[in-house]
């Protein structure tokens, strides 16, 4: 990474699988988000727990790793960190959790859970929570009661609230709530691709007037409905936003999970067919950006795409380091 190389935070990059360091080097923890230019990124955590349990042991598990495996990654409490990991030449890790469900009504659990260093949570992911609608529902009765005290925690916290999988009222409700900027960390533009978990323009206008950013995903579903997408095809969604709203309100969220091919195929796959669509594990990704190993030619795309040399730095890392600044706080 050179001087000239744009700051680049991936809004919601995986979970701890992708940083697997190869047997020859077993600390090298990152080392390929690193080559793919990363400063930053947000790693889900405990994905489907239903309890708080399985998220401590997560926690107790990044510590740890932190600790061992501090020659490429930081743990990023605060946006300061994130500058000092590209300094470093490190991966500052984000830590994030798509669905607060395991906190049962226990609202006061955030306020440990980012003690403990939770920076970034939705409410919900695919299906209805105890806090609202997720964006596979049929019925969305928007936040309830204890979503709206969940909001004002988070708020409270210092937590980035992420609207990427929530239902749109309930999104709608977050964002009208939410007295810091939301963020749809992995979300597209549903007037380009109509998948139910890509974002109406109303839910964009939204939630770029909280001062948040819709990070641009090249998951292939939610770039297109029946072949594999290419990157021109992504782009389209950098730029469909970027005119709705302005450059300042576009990031990067890639989605890349540590998916293997039986996993998602008998996981995500079979869950949301609705969502997938003819997708295999094969064709999950966007040609031309497919993986971590891709990043480092967005820039360049960005800019024959007809984005500004700042827009770009923007769209790569300054607009998400803006509003995690504005979510976190001191």
């Amino acid at each position: 990474m050179t001087d000239k190389t744009p700051l680049m935070i991936d809004m919601l990059g995986g979970a701890v699988g992708l940083l697997t360091p190869p047997p020859t080097t077993p600390l090298d923890y990152g080392r390929k988000l690193i080559d793919g230019g990363l400063s930053a990124v947000n790693m889900t955590m405990a994905l489907y727990a239903r309890d708080i349990k399985p998220v401590l042991v997560e926690f107790f598990d990044w510590q740890n790793l932190f600790a061992d495996a501090g020659e490429t990654l930081l743990h990023v409490r605060t946006t300061e960190d994130i500058l000092t990991a590209r300094a470093e030449g490190k991966l500052g890790i984000i830590q994030g959790v798509q669905g607060l469900h395991f906190i049962e009504e226990q609202t006061p659990y955030i306020q440990i859970l980012s003690t403990l260093g939770l920076r970034v949570a939705a409410l919900t992911y695919n299906e209805a929570t105890q806090f609202g609608a997720g964006c596979m529902d049929p019925v969305d009765n928007g936040l309830t009661l204890l979503g709206v005290r969940a909001v004002r925690e988070l708020n409270r916290c210092g937590v980035l609230i992420d609207v990427s999988h929530a239902g749109e009222r309930t999104s709608l409700e977050i964002a009208e709530r939410s007295e810091k900027p939301v963020a749809a960390t992995h979300s597209n533009a549903r007037a380009i691709t109509d998948s139910p978990r890509n974002l109406s323009d109303a839910q964009i206008k939204a939630f770029a007037a909280t001062g948040g950013v819709i990070g641009i995903s090249p998951y292939s579903p939610f770039c297109s409905l029946d072949e594999r997408p290419t990157l021109e095809d992504v782009l389209a969604h950098f730029k469909y936003v970027s005119d709705l709203v302005g450059p300042e309100h576009v990031a990067i969220g890639t989605d890349f999970f540590p998916h293997s091919k039986v996993k998602w195929e008998n996981g995500t796959r079979r869950m949301y067919p609705e969502m997938v669509g003819p997708f295999l594990f094969e064709t999950l990704y966007a040609e031309g950006l497919a993986g971590h190993a891709d990043l480092p030619n967005l820039p360049a795309a960005l800019e024959r795409a007809g984005f500004s040399t700042s827009e770009v730095e923007g769209i790569c890392g300054l607009n998400g380091l803006r509003v995690l600044k504005a979510a976190w706080g001191a």
